[in-house]
């Protein structure tokens, strides 16, 4: 625990925290999240490390949060350990008082400890402002890509609705060994995140993600009003083309508007979509590294990465 400004008490995360940082969460974006839901999304003993985030309380009181998660990412014969920053936020009255600093700077410590090689952040306009403070560098933008399906949008009222359970008749969750194989088998000489049973289920516990298997083509997904693909694999862009023609009529009768992908520009991935739809830019990676000796270049990064995937 450290003492800041006389006033402030930060500390490193434990399961203790996590009704003050739903209280804080209401409190900054006036948005309810469950308690189940923060437990989860930062509960990451899947990757034997828990709780790299940290949080200031005045009194008795939580006024700021930093919060990040722990990824393992592999090549053929290789683990690391990264951090993804994910979540900051600090109530009004506190801003301007170092302590998104000052939190950020502890959890840095908790990540080193755990012998983390960098943490990285897909920026907002906010995180890219707030990082430069702290020496972070930037990487490369991800590209995305929108493949449009003309319907009625009845997917946008379902999620506002919250009725978005009715995907699981259509759309199967469990990810089957030659999914899994198939969503693996690329760019092995690079590191990619740890994509196993352990993290599909550490991400269904806070989110419903689905397998869909199309000819020799998977595709790794979530439903939010569209369908936001994590990752996929499809052995040419032309099996990729008839996969999505299929996937498309489903979600044509789904009243599903939109594919978003979101890629790293220098995958497979994005060159065979590059012959569907143009790209746009995407999110900036910014990174800050404790191992000197990493490169960003030997990363491959996927939409399935982002906390909220």
């Amino acid at each position: 625990m450290i003492v800041y400004k006389e006033i402030y008490r930060l500390k490193r995360v434990d399961n203790n925290d996590f009704p003050a940082i739903k209280e804080l969460f209401w409190k900054v974006f006036k948005k309810k999240v469950t308690l189940k839901y923060l437990q989860n999304k930062y509960n990451t003993s899947y990757v034997g490390v828990n709780y790299i985030c940290s949080i200031a309380y005045c009194d008795e009181i939580p006024v700021a949060f930093y919060g990040a998660v722990p990824q393992k990412f592999k090549t053929n014969t290789e683990e690391v350990y990264v951090a993804h920053a994910c979540d900051s936020y600090t109530l009004p009255n506190h801003q301007r008082k170092g302590l998104h600093y000052e939190l950020a700077k502890l959890a840095y410590e908790i990540m080193k400890e755990h012998d983390m090689k960098y943490v990285y952040a897909f920026h907002s306009e906010n995180t890219y402002y707030s990082t430069k403070k702290l020496g972070w560098k930037e990487h490369e933008h991800l590209q995305r890509f929108h493949v449009k399906v003309n319907t009625l949008p009845i997917g946008k009222v379902l999620n506002k609705l919250r009725w978005t359970n009715i995907y699981d008749v259509f759309f199967n969750q469990k990810v089957s060994p030659k999914a899994l194989e198939k969503l693996n088998s690329e760019h092995q000489e690079k590191f990619r995140l740890k994509f196993n049973n352990d993290f599909i289920d550490y991400k269904n516990s806070f989110k419903s993600h689905y397998c869909v298997e199309i000819d020799d083509c998977v595709f790794w997904l979530k439903i939010q009003a569209i369908i936001h693909v994590g990752q996929f694999y499809a052995p040419s862009a032309e099996a990729l083309q008839k996969a999505l023609k299929k996937l498309k009529r489903k979600a044509f009768f789904l009243g599903i508007t939109e594919f978003l992908f979101q890629v790293d520009q220098h995958s497979t991935m994005a060159k065979q979509l590059q012959t569907i739809v143009q790209p746009k830019e995407s999110w900036l990676v910014g990174y800050l590294d404790f191992d000197p000796e990493i490169d960003l270049k030997a990363f491959i990064f996927t939409y399935s990465d982002l906390d909220t995937f």
